[in-house]
């Protein structure tokens, strides 16, 4: 979407280095963002889970590509290829105050058995994909956002489990429709904190996947990711109830392991 922030006649944006080649923007922009992102997964950065603290990890990640880093757009954006609207730039900053206002009510996810998790945290995933802050580099942001909640929560979501696409198409319709998609992803790839703990290596592999997930090239038709989300949204409503604690809270259900889809 050529704006202030592109270069002329192009797509690209514009960056410290002055790279206006769309395949070599994009291959910078993967390593230095990706290698930010490894380093907030060592040291995340402390912040009331709000608009500011949002800022505070999108200016970390962007830090080595562009001068815009944590400050909110003033121009409209869109889903790619949607033609669906993003907030409008001066509704940005009281949605957010709204949203986050709700998430601060709920102390942050805390304490939440894993149904009521993963809808809460869906629901604040969708509700701040529609405001999309700034003008690029939201959904990495977003995800080491909302992957501090849940290790904060207690919890850890298993993204080898999730295709990046999918996960995509299901952000774009909860501008337009519901949260329902996110959760039906998120909640059979949840684990306790204490579980991911207890498996060697785990930690480690799901952050291997994290980049993948966020840097995702692969597009399929938006018919195959809608088939691919009703059948997620059917495994998700087969779920039976997951306490904090990772025990099935059904009559005699005693403890279950992590849930890694089904």
């Amino acid at each position: 979407m050529p704006d202030r922030y592109t270069y002329p006649g192009s797509d690209v944006l514009i960056n410290k280095f002055g790279i206006t080649d769309y395949d070599d923007w994009k291959e910078a922009e993967a390593d230095f963002i990706g290698a930010r992102m490894g380093a907030l997964r060592e040291h995340p950065i402390a912040g009331a889970y709000d608009l500011p603290h949002l800022q505070a990890i999108h200016a970390y990640l962007t830090q080595d590509m562009y001068s815009w880093g944590g400050e909110i757009r003033d121009t409209d954006t869109h889903p790619s290829g949607t033609g669906i609207a993003h907030c409008r730039p001066q509704f940005i900053v009281p949605e957010a105050e709204r949203v986050f206002g709700v998430l601060a009510a709920r102390d942050h996810l805390r304490g939440l058995d894993a149904d009521a998790f993963s809808d809460g945290l869906a629901w604040v995933w969708g509700e701040t994909t529609t405001i999309h802050p700034f003008r690029d580099v939201n959904t990495r942001s977003q995800h080491v956002f909302f992957n501090q909640i849940a290790r904060d929560a207690g919890w850890v979501i298993d993204w080898s489990r999730i295709p990046g696409d999918v996960f995509a198409h299901a952000r774009t319709l909860a501008i337009v429709e519901d949260h329902s998609g996110l959760d039906a992803l998120i909640r059979p790839n949840l684990l306790t904190a204490e579980d991911a703990a207890r498996r060697d290596g785990l930690t480690e592999l799901l952050h291997g996947h994290t980049e993948g997930f966020a840097t995702r090239k692969v597009t399929r038709d938006p018919a195959v990711l809608d088939r691919e989300l009703d059948a997620a949204r059917q495994r998700r409503r087969r779920l039976p109830p997951l306490d904090a604690f990772g025990r099935d809270d059904r009559p005699g259900g005693g403890r279950r392991g992590p849930s890694l889809g089904i």
